[in-house]
């Protein structure tokens, strides 16, 4: 029988061994063979293919191209355009609503430092 992947060595088989017999008692004396299953490695890689990996990995996790992928040229131009003036993208839904609760917060961060940089000018 393969024997499954686990730190404790033989501790995984004698487990399993015990589930399988508390199984068989609840089952009206049915046995239940269960068989581990075998991991094996992945393909070796050569070095450079593995460097390449984990480059692509480090910089690019979430492929930052993919929206671009089979879109007309009208449109790849259009999300250029919006990751380099963000504006373009949500400056579409933004509201009345919003712009009062960004000028309150504004105005709270500004009053907030106009006293400090007062009291810094006395000393």
């Amino acid at each position: 029988m393969p024997r499954a992947v686990s730190d404790g060595g033989e501790a995984i088989d004698a487990d399993i061994a015990s589930r399988t017999s508390s199984h068989s008692h609840m089952d009206g004396g049915h046995h239940h063979h269960h068989h581990g299953h075998k991991v094996e490695f992945p393909p070796k890689k050569k070095l450079i293919d593995e460097f390449t990996d984990a480059v692509k990995e480090t910089f690019f996790a979430d492929d930052p191209l993919r929206q671009y992928k089979d879109q007309p040229m009208s449109k790849k131009v259009l999300i250029s355009l919006q990751n380099f003036f963000p504006v373009l993208d949500w400056g579409r839904h933004y509201t009345f609503r919003k712009f009062r609760g960004d000028l309150v917060s504004g105005l709270t961060i500004a009053s907030l430092c106009i006293p400090q940089t007062a009291a810094s000018y006395r000393l």
